[in-house]
C-alpha cells in the first residue's frame, strides 16, 4: 500500500494516506485495532477462589473448632460468628473484584471509541481508535495515547512515556528512521527510537506515524497475551520485571 507517497492534494499534505478501499483491505488482512479481552472465570469460580486466601482458611479452621467445641457445651454463638465473618469477607472480596472487572471492560470499550486524527484519501479526518488499521497515517499529538504500534515518519521534539511497557519513568526521544543514526544513547533503549507503541503517551512534541500493527499484534497486546497464557515469552516488559 502506497501510504507514504507525497501528494499534491488541495490540502498540500505530504502523505496521502489510505484510500477507503485500502482501509477495508487492510482491516480484512490484519484485523481491527481491538485487543481480545482476557478470559474470565465464571462468577461462581471467582467466588470460590476467595476461600483460597490464607486468612480465610485460618478462619475456617477456627470455625470448625469453635462449632465442634460448641456441640459438647451447647454454645454455638462463637462458631456462628466466625462463619458469618467468613461469608462477609468472601462476599465483599468477590463483589469488589467482580465490579472492578466490569468497570475495566467498560473503560476499554470507551477507550476504543476515542477519536484519532489520521490522513485518509489525501485529507485529515478522525476515526475511532478501534477503526485504525495497518498502514494508516496517524498524527501523534501532545498528551495523547499512541493508538497502535507504528514507525515514526516525522517527529518534532517528540518525547514518549513508555513506562506502561518498560517500567521506566523517563520519557524517551522518538525520531524518524533517517535520524536514528544521529541519536545518542539508543543502545540503552528498550525499543528502537523510530518505533512508537500502542499504549504509550506523547509527553512532548508531536509527529506523524505509519501504523505497523494493531490489536493483539501490538507489543502491549503480545505482552498481555503472554502474561495471560504464562508462556514465558520474553518481552521488554517481562525483562524489566525479572
Amino acid at each position: 500500500m502506497a501510504t507514504v507517497t507525497p501528494t499534491s492534494s488541495k490540502r498540500h499534505l505530504r502523505y496521502s494516506g489510505l484510500t477507503t478501499a485500502e482501509v477495508e483491505a487492510s482491516r480484512e488482512k490484519y484485523g481491527t485495532n481491538v485487543m481480545t479481552p482476557p478470559e474470565r472465570d465464571p462468577w461462581w469460580k471467582l467466588f470460590l477462589e476467595k476461600f483460597d486466601d490464607p486468612v480465610i482458611r485460618i478462619l475456617i479452621v477456627a470455625a470448625v473448632i469453635a462449632i465442634s467445641v460448641g456441640v459438647f457445651h451447647g454454645e454455638y454463638l462463637e462458631g456462628i460468628g466466625i462463619v458469618i465473618a467468613i461469608l462477609l469477607a468472601t462476599i465483599l472480596a468477590f463483589l469488589n473484584e467482580y465490579k472492578a472487572n466490569k468497570e475495566f471492560d467498560i473503560l476499554n470499550r470507551v477507550n476504543d471509541e476515542v477519536l484519532v486524527k489520521v490522513i485518509r484519501n489525501g485529507e485529515y479526518t478522525t476515526v475511532p481508535r478501534k477503526d485504525i488499521v495497518v498502514s494508516d497515517i496517524a498524527l501523534v499529538e501532545l498528551g495523547e495515547e499512541i493508538p497502535a504500534d507504528g514507525e515514526v515518519l516525522e517527529a518534532v521534539s517528540l518525547q514518549v512515556d513508555e513506562s506502561r511497557l518498560t517500567g521506566e519513568s523517563l520519557s524517551v526521544t522518538k525520531v524518524a528512521k533517517d535520524q536514528v543514526q544521529d541519536l545518542a544513547g539508543q543502545d540503552e533503549l528498550a525499543y528502537p527510537p523510530d518505533r512508537i507503541l500502542h499504549g504509550t503517551i506523547a509527553k512532548d512534541g508531536h509527529g506523524i506515524m505509519e501504523v505497523t500493527a494493531v490489536g493483539d499484534a501490538t507489543e502491549i497486546g503480545k505482552t498481555a497475551r503472554a502474561a495471560a497464557e504464562e508462556t514465558g515469552e520474553e518481552t521488554p516488559l517481562n525483562i524489566q520485571l525479572e
